[in-house]
């Protein structure tokens, strides 16, 4: 048997048929939820506008009203203030507390602050942050400390500083060049 081949310039007039009815059945898809939303939007403005078999509601006593007085439009009205009245006449009792007296600052108690910006285990990486540390206008220093298992870190250490304020500037410098620094705290005689 010999077999038709369909021609190359695309498919068949056939199978082109029934693609076509595809797009028509999805163009009113759209449809139906634009409907139903439609509705449910309705029913809502519906539900606010419902006021339900409720008799309105009147006053028990009928309410009278004050006629209204003229405003004169040259002379000037008199306002009732009676808190100049009331004033005089209260009183606010507070209760007895010692005045706020601040403690010694860091300058009488002999206190010092360092800032550590780091802790390396390599001297090179610590000398590098000191570089950092100093291109920023602070004093920087490497102190080794010694572990119990035989190893040493290099801190770099920024300070000292006793002025709370000058030590924050110094922080902000820091943090600005992505350094978060520990704040230490020791006693001014003593070098750690």
């Amino acid at each position: 048997m010999a077999r038709k081949t369909p021609p190359k310039g695309g498919k068949s007039k056939a199978r082109s048929q029934p693609a076509k009815a595809a797009p028509e059945k999805a163009s009113f898809a759209w449809l139906v939820p634009v409907a139903a939303l439609s509705a449910f939007v309705g029913f809502i403005i519906y539900l606010g506008t419902y006021q339900g078999d409720q008799a309105p509601v009147t006053p028990a006593e009928p309410v009278t009203s004050q006629p209204a007085t003229p405003r004169d439009s040259g002379a000037p009205q008199e306002r009732d203030f009676r808190f100049y009245d009331m004033l005089p006449e209260s009183s606010v009792v507070t209760p007895d507390m010692d005045a706020y007296e601040p403690g010694p600052g860091a300058a009488e108690l002999n206190i010092e602050y360092i800032l550590q910006t780091g802790s390396f285990r390599s001297e090179k990486d610590a000398e590098q942050q000191r570089a950092q540390v100093g291109f920023q206008g602070l004093r920087a220093r490497i102190s080794s400390v010694s572990t119990e298992a035989g190893g040493t870190w290099y801190r770099v250490e920024a300070g000292p500083y006793t002025d709370r304020s000058e030590m924050n500037r110094a922080i902000d410098r820091l943090v600005s060049i992505n350094i978060q620094p520990l704040v230490r705290q020791r006693s001014a005689q003593s070098t750690e």
